[in-house]
């Protein structure tokens, strides 16, 4: 699949209005509340994947990202972050990813996953701020296992379900580096 990545702008909204996918919500965001959310309120970024096959652009699907602070307690599961300070933990979090149900099980789902992912990564290893979680919150058991696919760890049992991937690694640093306090 042809998949082309853009930050949404005003010029996409006649696209949205085509977007199918089975959950309510993922629809309802993207088609009233993403665009303020990035331009106005600035709560948030989404990024629609154009299908570019059909000879008119198409969503395909979305991710939204926003920052997001985790409480240290809650990662008590995560062996490697357990020497992380006992103080909220910075993050991105993947607020949205949602897939037109017309392409679902054809790839756009890994795609976004992977340029949401990617993107973070980049901001973690170059940008002004610093930050050690990729987070989401899976709303159905199908999007748990999704997730789980990429390495994500849930945090609880309960749906929507908090899961976190640990960023360090993937950025190639040393796992459990104590630096001490001065």
């Amino acid at each position: 699949m042809a998949l082309r990545i853009e930050v949404l702008a005003r010029e996409h909204r006649s696209l949205l209005r085509d977007f199918r996918n089975q959950e309510p919500s993922l629809v309802t965001y993207l088609r009233r509340f993403a665009l303020r959310h990035a331009q106005k309120d600035r709560l948030s970024r989404t990024y629609l994947a154009l299908d570019e096959r059909t000879g008119a652009d198409r969503v395909a699907g979305y991710f939204s990202l926003s920052t997001v602070s985790v409480e240290r307690a809650s990662l008590k599961p995560l062996s490697g972050l357990s020497r992380l300070p006992r103080f909220p933990i910075p993050g991105v979090l993947l607020s949205r990813l949602a897939v037109d149900e017309r392409v679902q099980q054809q790839g756009p789902g890994r795609h976004l996953f992977e340029e949401a992912l990617g993107r973070s990564l980049t901001l973690a290893a170059t940008g002004p701020v610093a930050f050690r979680l990729f987070v989401t919150d899976a709303i159905s058991a199908d999007a748990v296992g999704f997730y789980e696919r990429f390495g994500m760890s849930r945090l609880s049992a309960a749906l929507p379900a908090r899961m976190v991937l640990d960023v360090g690694p993937l950025l190639g640093e040393p796992d459990n580096q104590v630096v001490p306090e001065e």
